[in-house]
């Protein structure tokens, strides 16, 4: 009996000394995890990162009409709400990330204990257990080394997070952040860039598809090593047949449908790369550093996607046909025979080449492809086979729209051409020519060609409200980023002597005035025309129609070079004009742009308005932070523009009968009710709201208003002056254009042929161009601004003309026609030297006054008759 009670007592001390131990040790690891997440807590850092989350952001840039022309940023991201997510795209994620993801509280201690046993059993790490909120926490607030107490803080905070935020809110940060590769951040602009559409539209394949990416988005990336990510994607389906999430029908179709990689593409190279590098400078400039590596900002441009289009095609055909004239043709030679070519190709000793370097290879076949005008031809580079595909330009027209650009950045074909080149001409089997390696993909090698002329030029088209509409800064923007038409500072030659021939005009010339081409000599100077010979004496008209230099010298110096710098800052030029003699010629650096202003003072009656490459800014909290614009809805237009129009009369009435329009005018004079245009109020206005008036062209952008800097008779007797060149000088080349609107403009060379210039208008777009070499040596013998710059504004100008059309220019009232010897001639009221006949209709081929005005507001009848339009 004694012996059964101490074997009892012993039995409770034991009972007792357990669960004195298991208090103990749970007390102390009770201890031990508060000392260790105390120890780790303190000094966590904040979760304000991921709940206030507000990631880093593509900034985006639109066209005039909304379409999307380029994107840059740190990290290429767009948020997309997780409502607008899939389902199925959710949980392709979920059954692979994390499936107990809506279970657990940030930590699933479940998977973590099975991921231990199963990495001690394999003896090495085959299995993570880190859920998607953790993933979260060390993408966005820890940094990624691995090591303990990382995985302590990730997983305090992780719990943490989970107290704050929804499920929803932490899958919609997950989402939106993860890296896919290819330079694509999130969900959505993964979905775009390997599948070229919005995550709103992927399928489950796809969905699966992509959620293969982030665990090793190098090791999986599709363009690469496809056959991993689709090995990887089916795995992923299985899970989520597992889960529930798709049933085994959908799993089996999905599993065989087929994945198609988009070519990846380079957005900013296609339209306008040279606005697009405008703006981000702009952007860089105007708001810093730091909040163009936030990004978020979206930037409507002025700029058109087809006269962008057609104006690199103009300049870049145009500097070829050039190259070709001056005997550097792209084709380096030409080989004759089949054993011509052999031995070429065997004597380059080539059996690899590099991506992105430049060789010589030779043609050896060409074929058409399925696109009209467009060719795809094979050559041989030393051992290698290879493709090139270019198209064929000529004066009928365009082989292909905006082909031009390589249509792949890298070496994935898109429909079987990896770019397309622009040629002149076509070539033959048996021309040798110069490509760059784009890539290399089952033994073929894909090339485009790589010209890199000597010759370089620029262009830039502006309406006449300042909106440029058109730029193109160098022949080709991935090899050089200059951009000639805004930093290039070049003479502009005989294109900057109608800024003398208008400072002329308000010192009392006319256009019939007597000027003298005749020899001129100052010190060591002796200034000659082009042909060498001296017309004599000549009128104004002649002088500059014919773009004589020793008749310009001299009006120069007769009313002061010192007042000719001073009047053409009124043009807007800024930079240094000398005041010497040789102004008259253009021997000042001056830029594109700023001779583009300039000439633009003459199509819009004497206004100087600024160029405009942006309409507005949004931030990435949607705020309106830059508006260059006002507008009417289109359905307001038409009332608009009367009222305008009645606003000018009234204007002018005022004026001749010598009334202030704020003092009133005579009740009479007015015949409807002022209309006043709305315009909504743009802070108010969202930016996907503004793009959406763009893309349904619902709106009309008013024009800017200027500053008046001359008078509107001189402005209209320059343009009279520079028709003349297209009617009778040295810009013959464009008149087949005045059948399509009335076309003034104005011819420039410079010594040696080192600058060939030709700035022109409509009455409602000015566009310049710019030709030469960037090292200052000579384009080549006989390239005249007539022949080398004035073909590529022709043909940038037939496609603008018909997308800008026609309009008059305005005759303003102190402007009456004479008639003289040399024809219809406008004058200045009371000026005309040689009046013969003084008519108030100008013959065909001069601009008319106002419908049967004589141009003066002169009778009560007229008065109303103007108002009654």
């Amino acid at each position: 009996m004694k012996k059964g009670i101490n074997l009892s007592k012993r039995k409770r001390k034991f009972r007792d000394l357990v669960v004195f131990a298991a208090v103990f040790f749970f007390a102390l690891s009770v201890l031990t995890s508060f000392l260790v997440y105390w120890y780790f807590a303190h000094d966590l850092p904040d979760l304000t990162k991921i709940t206030g989350y507000r990631p880093k952001l593509i900034n985006e840039v639109y066209s005039s009409d909304g379409q999307l022309i380029g994107e840059f940023g740190v990290e290429k991201r767009k948020l997309i709400p997780y409502e607008e997510i899939p389902p199925h795209v959710v949980n392709a994620f979920i059954a692979v990330e994390d499936k107990r993801f809506f279970e657990h509280e940030g930590i699933d201690l479940r998977r973590i204990v099975a991921a231990l046993l199963k990495n001690i059993k394999e003896w090495r790490p085959v299995e993570g257990a880190s859920t998607i909120t953790q993933q979260v926490v060390k993408n966005i607030v820890l940094t990624p080394e691995r090591t303990i107490s990382r995985k302590i803080k990730e997983a305090i905070l992780a719990y943490r997070m989970e107290k704050n935020l929804s499920k929803e809110e932490i899958l919609y940060i997950y989402l939106n952040h993860i890296y896919f590769g290819d330079g694509a951040y999130g969900i959505e602009e993964a979905s775009r860039s390997y599948f070229g559409k919005s995550a709103r539209d992927l399928n489950i394949a796809e969905a699966a598809f992509l959620a293969a990416l982030p665990k090793a988005p190098g090791y999986y990336y599709p363009r690469e090593h496809f056959e991993r990510a689709k090995k990887r994607q089916e795995l992923i389906l299985k899970l989520m047949e597992e889960e529930g999430f798709i049933t085994p029908e959908q799993r089996k179709e999905a599993q065989s449908y087929p994945i198609r990689i988009v070519p990846r593409q380079n957005l900013n190279m296609q339209v306008a790369p040279y606005v697009v590098e405008y703006v981000r400078q702009y952007l860089e400039n105007k708001f810093g550093t730091k909040a163009l590596i936030e990004g978020g900002f979206k930037v409507f441009t002025t700029v058109d996607v087809d006269l962008s289009l057609e104006a690199a095609w103009a300049l870049r055909r145009g500097i070829l046909e050039i190259e070709e004239r001056q005997g550097r043709s792209m084709v380096l030679k030409h080989l004759g025979t089949q054993k011509a070519i052999d031995e070429f190709a065997s004597s380059q000793g080539i059996e690899r080449v590099q991506k992105g370097k430049t060789y010589e290879g030779v043609i050896t076949g060409i074929g058409e492809t399925d696109i009209p005008g467009v060719f795809k031809a094979e050559l041989r580079i030393g051992s290698l086979e290879g493709t090139l595909t270019f198209a064929v330009s000529s004066p009928f027209g365009k082989a292909i729209k905006g082909m031009y650009f390589p249509l792949s950045e890298d070496y994935a074909p898109l429909n079987g051409y990896n770019g397309v080149s622009l040629l002149p001409f076509k070539l033959r089997v048996g021309d040798v020519v110069r490509v760059r390696i784009r890539g290399e993909k089952d033994g073929v090698v894909y090339t485009s060609l790589d010209p890199q002329p000597l010759i370089q030029g620029a262009l830039i088209a502006m309406d006449t409200s300042g909106y440029v509409k058109a730029m193109v800064g160098g022949f080709d923007f991935r090899h050089s980023q200059f951009n000639r038409a805004l930093q290039a500072l070049r003479q502009p030659g005989s294109s900057f002597k109608p800024i003398v021939y208008a400072a002329a005009v308000d010192k009392g010339y006319t256009e019939t005035s007597v000027v003298y081409d005749l020899p001129v000599v100052i010190k060591d100077w002796f200034p000659q025309n082009y042909d060498g010979n001296y017309l004599g004496a000549i009128t104004l008209r002649e002088a500059l129609a014919q773009s004589r230099n020793l008749a310009s010298v001299r009006v120069l110096l007769d009313i002061d070079p010192r007042y000719v710098v001073e009047y053409a800052k009124r043009f807007g030029f800024t930079s240094s004009l000398n005041p010497y003699p040789s102004l008259a010629l253009g021997s000042s650096d001056v830029s594109l742009i700023e001779m583009v202003r300039a000439f633009n003072v003459f199509a819009s009656g004497g206004k100087l308005v600024q160029p405009k490459f942006i309409l507005r800014i949004y931030d990435r909290d949607g705020r309106l932070v830059e508006n260059n614009i006002r507008y009417v809805e289109e359905k307001d237009a038409e009332r608009w523009e009367r009222e305008m129009k009645r606003t000018e009369i009234i204007k002018e009435i005022a004026r001749r009968v010598g009334r202030d329009v704020e003092g009133g005018i005579p009740a009479s004079f007015i015949k409807e009710e002022s209309f006043s245009g709305s315009t909504k109020a743009a802070e108010f206005q969202t930016p996907e709201e503004f793009l959406a008036l763009l893309r349904n062209k619902s709106i009309r952008i008013l024009p800017d208003p200027g500053e008046q800097v001359i008078s509107p008779e001189t402005a209209f007797i320059m343009v009279d002056l520079l028709q003349s060149v297209i009617k009778e000088g040295t810009g013959r080349r464009a008149l087949s254009l005045t059948s399509l609107a009335p076309i003034a403009g104005k011819t420039g060379t410079t010594n040696d042929f080192t600058d060939a210039w030709f700035i022109g208008f409509s009455p409602r777009i000015v566009t310049g161009v710019w030709v030469g070499r960037d090292n200052h040596t000579p384009i080549g013998k006989g390239e005249v601004g007539g022949r080398a710059a004035l073909p590529i504004w022709i043909d940038f100008m037939k496609e603008a003309l018909r997308k800008i059309p026609g309009g008059e220019f305005t005759v303003p009232s102190g402007i009456e026609f004479v008639n003289t010897p040399y024809g219809f001639i406008p004058y200045k009221v009371g000026t005309a030297d040689t009046a013969v006949d003084t008519n108030p209709h100008a013959p065909d081929g001069n601009v008319s006054p106002p419908d049967g005005g004589s141009g003066l507001f002169d009778e009560e009848t007229e008065i109303d008759f103007l108002l009654r339009r």
